[in-house]
């Protein structure tokens, strides 16, 4: 059912640009310097091509992240290394006027991965509806792009948010407030391991700014996540510490057997003041389980930055999520950072242990679309933290990491 729908998606995508010739015509150099005024060209920060009547539009973008880190080691063994991180190219556009499209792809982690699939329709202003493969609305840190991050990895609780899945969704933009609600199966890129039902989940995010001004804003959150879990009823929370480079999972609640459905909180605050800001979310997690006890998981962050160049966290009030940090001069943005954030999986017998994250930061934006970062992480495990047996339990590692970042 999966490849189904993106194969209908791709289907969609070039039927309809394969099928209007004066929309790809303008990439021609030749018709572009014959017949100038049937398309707008622009290079600014990528590749945009937009036909003058506003009907069409294609832009090519993508990404590459560059990681490196060194670890000191406790009680296990990390491993130094240096990766990929993410490498994606993405296409994004307008059809007829009415509809939008993105797909992307990520070929980080030597596979292919489908990020973003989907097609929206957005002429019902302030109303957008959406079909296809994208993130469930849930987390200001997970629906801010990875490109925008303050830190090189999100904090530990992210590991209990839903991501992305196959769905539809409405979204609603008011002066001060966002809702976004949609129905979801599963990730594309999950394995299906037997053929029964796939599970099904209603996830809903609302955001109220009282004021969202070009350097200063308050942004509040609250989201639910409900999901219905599949045949197999089982169910795994699991996550690294705040650096992608080692495989170990410290937390790991293992699986839990008959689980039937899981429900996730989320409350979310974000406040910016000229060159400082500061940021924070508290997230749980209810799992229901057959001839079992409930289990109750729970983590949250917080953090600050401060720009030592004067620039500012872009707040955008229509998303309800951060963008793009612009240097204010030639010689680039400079901004320290600092965070908090731990998470629990430790509850009615169940030992997935907890762990807490000190991560201190610092970005140098040497223009709007390269940046290199650095992240130094005190990591603090308790005795349950051995990734379901695997490993040492009360490791306190610590690990200073690196990368160079660009997008177009």
């Amino acid at each position: 059912m999966k490849k189904i729908v993106l194969m209908l998606l791709f289907s969609c995508f070039s039927s309809v640009l394969l099928g209007q010739q004066n929309v790809l015509e303008p990439l021609s150099v030749d018709h572009v310097r014959t017949q100038p005024h049937d398309a707008i060209i622009s290079t600014k920060g990528g590749i945009e091509v937009t036909t003058t009547d506003g009907e069409f539009s294609l832009q090519l973008g993508g990404r590459v992240l560059i990681d490196a880190a060194v670890y000191s080691e406790d009680k296990n063994t990390l491993g130094n290394g240096s990766e990929l991180r993410d490498i994606r190219l993405d296409l994004e556009g307008r059809l007829y006027a009415d509809f939008i499209y993105e797909l992307s792809i990520d070929f980080s982690d030597g596979e292919t991965d489908v990020k973003d699939a989907w097609l929206g329709y957005d002429a019902n202003y302030p109303w957008r509806y959406t079909i296809g493969h994208f993130k469930e609305p849930f987390s200001l840190e997970e629906m801010t792009s990875n490109k925008y991050l303050t830190f090189m990895e999100r904090a530990l609780p992210n590991a209990m948010v839903p991501g992305r899945s196959l769905g539809f969704g409405i979204n609603w933009v008011g002066e001060q407030i966002t809702l976004s609600a949609g129905l979801f199966g599963d990730d594309y890129n999950d394995d299906v391991d037997d053929e029964g039902d796939e599970g099904w989940g209603a996830t809903s995010r609302l955001t109220y700014a009282p004021f969202a001004e070009e350097r200063s804003a308050l942004h509040l959150g609250l989201a639910v996540s409900y999901r219905k879990l599949d045949d197999e009823q089982e169910f795994r929370f699991d996550s690294r510490h705040e650096s992608h480079l080692t495989d170990i999972r410290y937390l790991d609640s293992g699986k839990l057997s008959q689980s039937d459905s899981l429900t996730l909180f989320g409350f979310e605050g974000a406040w910016v003041s000229g060159s400082l800001s500061l940021q924070g979310e508290l997230i749980q997690a209810n799992l229901e389980r057959k001839a079992y006890e409930d289990p109750s998981f729970s983590g949250w962050y917080l953090q600050g930055s401060w720009f030592l160049t004067g620039e500012s966290r872009q707040y955008k009030q229509r998303t309800g999520r951060f963008g793009r940090v612009r240097p204010l001069n030639e010689y680039g943005a400079v901004e320290l950072a600092a965070r908090y954030s731990t998470l629990d999986l430790n509850d009615v017998g169940i030992e997935g242990g907890s762990s807490d994250n000190v991560t201190l930061g610092v970005n140098w934006y040497l223009n709007p679309q390269i940046r290199l970062m650095a992240n130094y992480i005190f990591v603090e495990n308790d005795i349950f933290a051995d990734a379901d047996g695997d490993v040492n339990g009360e490791d306190e590692p610590t690990l200073l990491q690196f990368r160079a970042q660009a997008d177009f």
